[in-house]
């Protein structure tokens, strides 16, 4: 649901009325990501766009820093049209009706790169996936771009380098069960926590370490209690534009073209912002005496290959996982 802001009326002669008379949209967008990260990049690039190419017929206003409420909180405003957009990951559709299947997003190894991951995330595979999101909760992702950098392992007992050197480690993770079992198959204790509460519980001991990427490790600044970090590169996650349905199907064929290529623009910022991270954060990391273990990635591969066949038919279609393979990266 949005605001409309009219600043003018056609005249009755059938006249068009001139740009700064006609029917503006305004649309808000909330997001849990602070102003400062690498996420929110995306959002200012995607609003000017939006704005830009729409000759201000269209604007959205952008809410970061958890403004609208938390991920949850955004979610289910998106669903019920109190907050109109929210730019998250694909995972957190997962709390939706019909968005169980996302989950085949975190299937260890299924991406071989940050490309390869937007390409597939925007194939028809997963836009049959999206349509019946849409279908099933009322809420639809219309675009996903914009590349975080790949998951890792950091933790602070040991350097990891192949899979039985997680055995008996307490691992923060998020409320996603397919990285749940993920560590449960390599021996690790997995423990979902708040991102917020991560860097305490690491300092404290309640937990060994986290699974994220490096942006988040430099972000939340858990190179301070956290000095063994290893790149195994088991997920490429993506940033995705989720809206209202019945907002979207307001919109015209060339109003939704507008919204993509923003989306496209606006995820090209994030993955760039992510990348200068990576590079800066290997300096953090040796300046705070962070050891980087490279990891035997053929051995992670191996130990995590069958993992997703505990979903196969139940969270998402049988048969899935295979036809997500087949489209070249």
């Amino acid at each position: 649901m949005f605001r409309h802001l009219v600043f003018g009326a056609l005249l009755a002669t059938g006249i068009a009325a001139p740009a700064s008379a006609q029917q503006v949209r305004e649309l808000r967008l909330g997001s849990p990501w602070p102003s400062t990260s690498t996420v929110h990049a995306a959002l200012p690039v995607f609003a000017a766009a939006v704005e830009r190419e729409s000759k201000g017929t269209i604007k959205v206003r952008v809410y970061p820093d958890s403004q609208l409420g938390d991920i949850q909180s955004l979610i289910n405003g998106v669903q019920l049209g109190t907050v109109d957009m929210t730019y998250l990951a694909i995972g957190n559709a997962g709390v939706l009706k019909g968005g169980a299947p996302l989950n085949v997003a975190y299937v260890p190894y299924l991406f071989k790169s940050k490309a390869g991951a937007e390409k597939v995330v925007n194939s028809p595979v997963f836009q049959e996936l999206y349509d019946n999101l849409a279908k099933e909760s009322g809420v639809r992702i219309f675009a996903v771009y914009g590349a975080r950098s790949p998951r890792a392992i950091q933790n602070r007992v040991r350097p990891i380098s192949k899979p039985e050197d997680l055995k008996g480690l307490k691992i923060r993770i998020p409320p996603i069960e397919g990285i749940r079992a993920a560590f449960d198959t390599m021996g690790a204790k997995p423990v979902v926590l708040g991102l917020g509460d991560t860097y305490n519980a690491i300092e404290r001991g309640q937990v060994d370490g986290h699974e994220n990427g490096i942006d988040a490790a430099v972000g939340y600044k858990w190179y301070e209690v956290a000095k063994f970090f290893t790149p195994t590169d088991h997920i490429y996650e993506t940033g995705a534009f989720y809206i209202n349905e019945k907002l979207w199907q307001s919109f015209s064929p060339q109003e939704k073209e507008i919204f993509i290529n923003a989306a496209k623009e606006g995820g090209a910022a994030m993955t760039a912002a992510g990348e200068k991270v990576d590079i800066e954060a290997k300096k953090i990391f040796a300046d705070n005496k962070v050891e980087i273990t490279q990891p035997d990635k053929p051995a992670f591969e191996k130990a995590l290959a069958d993992v997703y066949k505990r979903f196969e038919g139940r969270v998402w279609p049988e048969g899935l996982v295979e036809r997500i393979r087949t489209i070249p990266q």
